[in-house]
């Protein structure tokens, strides 16, 4: 079964305590789907699930994306500088 690999990265990293996790992907699905069920598996991320940018590879996408299984999603939280 193929599976989304989330990478986990600034506040995420500290939240979930490892830097990447894999999820099975039962079917074809939007990234919003697969964020959805990421917040119900492991609630201390949703929160800050709903305001990180994702990434895969070196192009930001948006949740609307459709995923067919092995897709590596950096989930990048916002950034505040000054």
């Amino acid at each position: 079964m193929p599976t989304i690999t989330f990478e986990f990265h600034g506040q995420l990293l500290r939240l979930a305590g490892v830097s990447e996790l894999g999820l099975p992907f039962t079917g074809a699905g939007t990234l919003a789907d697969v964020l959805e069920r990421l917040a119900v598996e492991r609630p201390e991320l949703a929160g800050a699930l709903a305001r990180c940018a994702c990434a895969i590879g070196d192009r930001l996408v948006l949740r609307k994306e459709t995923l067919h299984g092995g897709e590596r999603i950096a989930l990048l939280p916002p950034v505040a500088g000054g």
